[in-house]
């Protein structure tokens, strides 16, 4: 346990497990703003995506490069669903925010 903390905070810069606290308190709010709704519904996706986000990064903060390769993936495809998807159902909860911590992860990709 005492070296999974190690990894997870103390190697990262104090950026990476920062961003994952938030993104896991965004998948929270997501899951609570869609509990009331059936499983089968649509506003699901927006927790499936931060669930994704959440899972990528807390791998990322363990310095692994496969993560960080799939985080910019994941934004990547929510991005183009964001732009070919013209209807008003669909809106990403990290529309320019992901972009922003994919190019933090293309800055430090070396370093993993």
């Amino acid at each position: 346990m005492n070296s999974f903390v190690e990894r997870f905070i103390k190697r990262p810069p104090t950026l990476f497990p920062l961003v994952a606290l938030f993104h896991l308190a965004l998948l929270v709010y997501s899951i609570f703003n869609a509990w009331g709704e059936p499983f089968t519904s649509s506003i699901w996706i927006q927790p499936l995506w931060m669930a994704a986000y959440t899972f990528a990064w807390l791998f990322v903060c363990d310095m692994k490069r496969w993560a960080a390769y799939t985080y910019i993936g994941i934004t990547t495809a929510d991005l183009a669903v964001h732009f070919i998807d013209s209807s008003r159902y669909y809106e990403s909860s990290l529309f320019l925010i992901d972009v922003l911590f994919s190019m933090i992860l293309m800055a430090y990709i070396k370093r993993f």
